[in-house]
This record gives structure tokens, sequence and C-alpha cells, in this order.
């Protein structure tokens, strides 16, 4: 059932791109930046600019998410490598709009466009030992 609600984690790249780093679609890869780091599925595609990286869906990090090789941890969520800027409207109103979610502040969400690096997973470990 789990596989049928969210699908596992990806991250859609263009195709020239993952070639560059020795991709193949589907291999498994790390995200990861300053805020924290990813592991999910590349989508290698045409259809997304060179250069640029799409990730969507903030998925749940403990199903289909093996561990990194930089934190030795579950992979994250995607909102993993984004971080928060709090809107000045959300500031209005003193009423409950300001509660906190992990690496979330706010009730809705605005673009989080950030810099990261992709890298191959070289071995997927599952964390099972």
């Amino acid at each position: 059932m789990v596989q049928l609600f969210r699908g596992w984690q990806v991250v859609w790249m263009n195709e020239k791109d993952g070639a560059k780093i020795g991709l193949k679609d589907n291999d498994w890869i790390e995200v990861y930046n300053r805020n924290g780091v990813v592991a999910a599925r590349a989508v290698l595609t045409y259809r997304i600019p060179e250069g640029m990286a799409y990730m969507y869906h903030a998925q749940d990090r403990t199903m289909g998410v093996p561990g990194t090789t930089i934190t030795k941890k579950r992979g994250g969520t995607h909102n993993s490598v984004t971080r928060i800027t709090a809107k000045p409207t959300h500031m209005i109103g003193g009423y409950s709009q300001l509660s906190y979610g992990f690496n979330y502040y706010g009730p809705t969400g605005s673009q989080r466009d950030t810099i990261a690096i992709i890298k191959p997973m070289k071995e997927v470990n599952w964390l099972e030992d």
C-alpha cells in the first residue's frame, strides 16, 4: 500500500547533467548541501533544463530510503536540503499560523531554490545491520 500511496523519492534532472557524473536513469543518488542530505532515485529527462534538478513531494524518510554516506543515517525528506524563509505576511494576526514543523515554518510554503551537490551512490546501504 505504501508504494501506491506515495511511491519512492525521486530527483528529476537533465539527462546530459546525469551523463556528466556517470548516472543512468533510476540510479541512486545523494543530494546534499550545508542544510542536509537526501537519498533518492534519479529521473533523467530532457524536460528539465541543464544545470537544474527538481524534487517534489515531501515524502516519508523511513520508507524506501537507504542510508547516505554523508550522515550514515536515512536519507532525509525532500525538504532536507532546503531552508525556510519566513514571509512577512505570516507575522500578521497573532493566530496559530506560526506553528512549528520539521524544517518548516509557517502555513504555506514559498519557493525554496537552493544550490546542492548531486553525486551517485556507489553502494546502497539499507541500514539493516
